[in-house]
Protein backbone atom coordinates (compact mmCIF):
# COMPACT_ATOMS: atom_id res chain seq x y z
CA UNK A 1 0.00 0.00 0.00
CA UNK A 2 1.64 3.62 -0.92
CA UNK A 3 2.10 5.70 1.70
CA UNK A 4 -1.07 8.22 0.37
CA UNK A 5 -3.71 4.89 0.50
CA UNK A 6 -2.38 4.38 4.19
CA UNK A 7 -3.27 8.20 5.24
CA UNK A 8 -6.51 8.22 3.89
CA UNK A 9 -7.11 4.72 5.42
CA UNK A 10 -5.99 6.99 8.68
CA UNK A 11 -8.06 9.63 7.98
CA UNK A 12 -11.39 7.69 7.12
CA UNK A 13 -10.65 5.91 10.19
CA UNK A 14 -9.92 9.13 12.41
CA UNK A 15 -13.24 10.36 10.89
CA UNK A 16 -15.48 7.27 11.92
CA UNK A 17 -14.05 7.15 15.30
CA UNK A 18 -14.95 10.88 15.77
CA UNK A 19 -18.65 10.13 14.55
CA UNK A 20 -18.98 7.49 17.03
CA UNK A 21 -17.74 9.35 19.88
CA UNK A 22 -20.11 12.53 18.88
CA UNK A 23 -22.96 10.33 18.38
CA UNK A 24 -22.40 8.95 21.90
CA UNK A 25 -22.27 12.38 23.56
CA UNK A 26 -25.41 13.29 21.52
CA UNK A 27 -27.32 10.20 23.15
CA UNK A 28 -25.49 10.48 26.44
CA UNK A 29 -26.68 14.63 26.29
CA UNK A 30 -23.33 15.79 27.10
CA UNK A 31 -20.40 17.49 25.34
CA UNK A 32 -16.80 17.73 25.44
CA UNK A 33 -15.92 20.84 23.55
CA UNK A 34 -11.77 20.94 24.17
CA UNK A 35 -12.13 17.52 21.70
CA UNK A 36 -14.47 19.45 19.64
CA UNK A 37 -12.42 22.35 18.85
CA UNK A 38 -9.08 20.05 18.41
CA UNK A 39 -11.45 18.14 15.73
CA UNK A 40 -12.78 20.99 13.42
CA UNK A 41 -9.40 22.58 13.47
CA UNK A 42 -7.39 19.41 12.57
CA UNK A 43 -10.20 18.19 10.25
CA UNK A 44 -9.59 20.85 7.11
CA UNK A 45 -5.60 20.12 7.45
CA UNK A 46 -6.08 16.30 7.24
CA UNK A 47 -8.36 16.81 4.96
CA UNK A 48 -6.22 18.98 2.15
CA UNK A 49 -4.49 16.66 0.38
Amino acid sequence: MSQEGHENDKNVEFYANCATYFEFLRKKGSSDYNFEDEYYFTMPAISNH
